[in-house]
Formats: C-alpha cells, sequence, structure tokens
C-alpha cells in the first residue's frame, strides 16, 4: 500500500523538478536560424540593430514609412514561430503604406541571449527606443503583438502613449494557457514567467483591436473572449469561426486589421500627426 503511494508521489516530484528547472527551454524553445528575407517575402526591408541596457544587440528588419503620413507598425512575433511567419503580416502593411519594424528578440531569428518575460519586455522597449530616435512614437507608433508578443505589446502601450495597439491571439495568463497540456503542476507558483494581462490591459487608452481564429489549436480562443472585459479602451474584435491561425489574416483579418489602422483620428490620449515634429523623437508620452 505504501508503494503504490509513495511511486505516484515521487513520479510528481519528479515532475515538478523537471518544469521547475526547465521551464525556459519548454516554454521559449530557442529558434536561432537567421532571417533571410526573401523566404520571408520581405526581401525590401532593411537590417537594423539596436541594442538592450544591458547591452544585448538585437538585430530587426524595418521599412520606413514614406513621409509622414502613416504610422509604423512595430511587430512583436510570438514564442513558437520564428520570426520570418511574420512575413506575410509586415508585407501586407508595408504593401499598404505603413511603416514596419519586425522586432528581433533574444534567442530568435538569430539573435543572442536566452529569452524570458523580462527579457523579451526589455527588446520589446529597445526596438520602441529605437523608433523614437527616428521620430516615430506618439500617434506615427502602433504596436502589434502575437501570442506573447501580444502581451509585450500590452505592455509597451500601458507606458507609452500610442495611437494604436493590436493583440492576436492573446491569452489571459501562461497559467492558463499551460493547464491543459501540464495537468497535476502548480503552474501559478512554479512559472518565472506569468505573462498576466489582467494588470496590464487596464492601463491601456490607445483604441484596442484583437484579432483571433477561431480554429487556433495553440491559444484556443476562449482565453482570448476573456480579455474583452478587461480592457477600458475603445476595443473592436475579429474572431472568425472555425478559421485556422495561419488563415486569420487571409479570411478577413487582414481588410478587418487595415480598416482598423486606416480609421480617422489617433488615440485621444496620445499627440496626433499633426501635433507631432517631423523629428527628433520627442513625440514619445510616457504615462506616469
Amino acid at each position: 500500500m505504501l508503494m503504490m503511494i509513495l511511486i505516484p508521489l515521487l513520479a510528481w516530484i519528479a515532475y515538478v523538478v523537471w518544469f521547475r528547472r526547465g521551464q525556459e527551454r519548454f516554454l521559449f524553445p530557442p529558434d536561432r536560424r537567421p532571417m533571410v528575407l526573401a523566404d520571408a517575402g520581405i526581401p525590401d526591408f532593411h537590417n537594423v540593430w539596436t541594442s538592450t541596457g544591458g547591452g544585448t544587440s538585437l538585430e530587426g528588419w524595418h521599412l520606413p514609412a514614406e513621409g509622414f503620413t502613416k504610422p509604423t507598425i512595430l511587430i512583436l512575433p510570438g514564442r513558437l514561430q520564428h520570426p520570418g511567419t511574420c512575413g506575410p503580416l509586415a508585407r501586407l502593411l508595408a504593401d499598404a503604406g505603413f511603416g514596419v519594424l519586425l522586432a528581433g528578440l533574444r534567442g530568435q531569428g538569430g539573435n543572442p541571449g536566452a529569452a524570458g518575460q523580462l527579457e523579451w519586455a526589455e527588446d520589446a522597449g529597445a526596438w520602441a527606443d529605437f523608433l523614437v530616435k527616428r521620430g516615430v512614437s506618439g500617434g506615427r507608433l502602433v504596436l502589434y503583438g502575437r501570442d506573447t508578443g501580444a502581451l509585450l505589446a500590452a505592455g509597451l502601450a500601458a507606458e507609452r502613449s500610442v495611437a494604436r495597439l493590436v493583440l492576436e491571439a492573446p491569452f489571459t495568463s501562461m497559467a492558463e494557457l499551460l493547464e491543459r497540456r501540464l495537468p497535476f503542476l502548480p503552474l501559478r507558483s512554479l512559472l518565472h514567467h506569468r505573462f498576466e494581462a489582467a494588470s496590464i490591459l487596464a492601463q491601456v487608452q490607445a483604441p484596442t483591436l484583437i484579432l483571433h481564429a477561431g480554429g487556433d489549436r495553440q491559444i484556443p480562443v476562449a482565453l482570448g473572449q476573456r480579455l474583452d472585459r478587461l480592457v477600458t479602451a475603445p476595443l473592436q474584435v475579429f474572431r472568425p469561426d472555425g478559421v485556422a491561425a495561419d488563415d486569420l489574416l487571409a479570411r478577413g483579418g487582414g481588410e478587418v486589421l487595415l480598416s482598423f489602422l486606416d480609421a480617422s483620428g489617433a488615440s485621444p490620449q496620445g499627440p496626433t500627426l499633426e501635433q507631432e515634429k517631423p523629428s527628433g523623437g520627442r513625440s514619445l508620452v510616457v504615462r506616469d
């Protein structure tokens, strides 16, 4: 009888120790393949670099907007896909006349370093500052985040005044996202990287669009639906039933996105295009 209790208990303890010690490899499997712009469908983009506060050099991929007629979209990719999978999104936005910066994060797309929530949040801020130095912020800056990138984008939008925020396949928290795949683990006490949306979204003031494929197999759409009540800014949602995540943009998401970005007026809390100066990068508004 004792062995019948002891063996499962020891197995559970080993399960807990395995996850606690190796969760970064599980949560953020590195994909260090370098970005090949032609393969991603964005051969006209330029390789650019920025540095974090700790001195980590990161490579990203940028195509400036022509003039100051349209804002620039900062794209923050998710944790399980190579940045090159954001190529169709970057192509759609660039062809519509927007500036686009596809951010490279630690451990992705040939970039050095180990991934993690704090590390990626620092990377996202470094790329936003990269644009500030080029006169892109406030009413000229739109944040677009996919998967974990959605929570990074929301975190930036909670700190800085931006024109608009787009969240693709967001989720409530990492614990809720993983609980079906890792049953019997006390995830809320084990996770070092919590990615909790509740404490962030209420602080966002920019008009927000949530895109989520109804047939998404990685991030259940129900987790995204729970976020609607947390958003206090003007909110628009698009969740087509039965559509796979890879088909979201082609199955109506692209049209919804462009319409949202082309809507007249910037965030009422942030500077408009007319109020900003075209250079110097000093139009950044950081909310207290």
